[in-house]
C-alpha cells in the first residue's frame, strides 16, 4: 500500500510595527495565512510585516511588506504602504500573489513591476543634523549575472541589488532610474571584462546557478539593462552622505577608499540611513 506523501505546513509569520489598532493586527495574520493557501503546497513560508510611521508628514503611514519563498522558484516580496492597516495589508498580498502566479507561468515578474507605483511608501522628512546611520548591514554578495541580479530586484521589490557580477568579478549593482522607471547597471571599479578590475576571479569563472524551469514556460525576455559610463565614486562615508543629501538621491553607491570594495548608502523610510558593505564571510 502507498501512503500519502505529507508535505510540511508552510512557515507563516507576522510582525507588527508600531502602534496599530488590535483589528488590523488580526486582519494581518488572517491575511498571511490566506497567502500561504492561496499560493498552494509549493509554499514554504510567508512574511507579512506591517509597520505604521509615526510621523504626520506622511500622507500613507501604514506599510506592509509580505514576502513567500515558493519551492523551485524562490523569494517574491513587495512593499508597498497605504492609509490604513488593512488596505496597505490588501494592496500588498493582492499584488505579491498576481506577482508569484506570473512568475510561476512565465519565469519572471513582469516589467510593470519596474515602474514606481502609487503605493510606494514615502521617506520620512527629518531635518539633516538629526540623521545618523541606524542599520549596518554586513552581507556576502551573491555571484549573479547582471541579467538574473535585475531579475531578482524585480522579484524582491527593491530599489538596488547589490551583488558580484560573474561577468567582471567586481562588486555592482542594479537599480531603478526614476527617471524613466528602467533599469541600470553600475560596477564598482570599471566597464572592462574578467580581469579588467584586479579583483581574483578564481569564483567568479564558476558557472553561476539558476533556476531550472518547466518546459512548459517560454523563455523570459532579455531585460534591457544600460551600463553606467563611469564606475561608482571612489569616496569615503562622509562624502557618501553628503552626496545623498545634496543630490536628494534614494541611495549612492561608491566604493570605499580602503578596501575598494562597493558599498550603499541608502535612506530609510524612518528619514535615517542605513549601509550595506561587503564582507568574505557571513558574520
Amino acid at each position: 500500500m502507498t501512503r500519502p506523501s505529507h508535505r510540511p505546513a508552510p512557515d507563516v509569520r507576522v510582525e507588527i510595527r508600531g502602534e496599530l489598532p488590535r483589528q488590523d493586527a488580526e486582519y494581518a495574520r488572517e491575511q498571511a495565512r490566506a497567502l500561504a493557501a492561496a499560493l498552494g503546497p509549493d509554499t514554504r513560508a510567508a512574511r507579512v510585516r506591517l509597520t505604521l510611521l509615526r510621523s504626520r508628514a506622511v500622507t500613507r503611514p501604514a506599510v506592509a511588506q509580505a514576502a513567500v519563498e515558493l519551492a523551485g522558484l524562490g523569494p517574491v516580496r513587495v512593499q508597498l504602504a497605504a492609509v490604513t492597516g488593512r488596505e496597505a495589508v490588501d494592496v500588498a498580498v493582492g499584488t505579491l500573489v498576481g506577482r508569484a502566479a506570473r512568475l510561476r507561468e512565465l519565469g519572471e515578474i513582469g516589467f510593470a513591476a519596474v515602474h514606481e507605483s502609487s503605493y510606494r511608501p514615502q521617506f520620512t522628512p527629518r531635518p539633516l543634523a538629526e540623521r545618523r546611520i541606524v542599520r549596518r548591514k554586513p552581507v556576502v554578495p551573491a555571484l549573479r549575472t547582471p541579467d538574473r541580479a535585475a531579475r531578482e530586484l524585480l522579484a524582491l521589490d527593491h530599489g538596488f541589488h547589490l551583488f558580484v557580477d560573474a561577468l567582471t568579478g567586481q562588486d555592482s549593482v542594479v537599480h531603478r532610474r526614476p527617471a524613466d522607471g528602467g533599469l541600470r547597471l553600475v560596477r564598482a571599479h570599471s566597464t572592462a571584462r574578467p580581469g579588467g578590475s584586479g579583483l581574483p576571479l578564481p569564483e567568479a569563472r564558476q558557472p553561476v546557478p539558476r533556476i531550472d524551469l518547466p518546459e512548459a514556460r517560454r523563455p523570459a525576455p532579455r531585460i534591457d539593462l544600460p551600463e553606467a559610463r563611469r564606475p561608482a565614486p571612489r569616496i569615503d562615508l562622509p562624502e557618501a552622505a553628503r552626496r545623498l543629501w545634496l543630490g536628494c538621491r534614494p541611495f549612492v553607491f561608491h566604493t570605499d577608499p580602503v578596501d575598494g570594495r562597493g558599498r550603499v548608502l541608502y535612506r530609510r523610510y524612518d528619514g535615517h540611513y542605513g549601509l550595506i558593505a561587503p564582507v568574505t564571510e557571513a558574520p
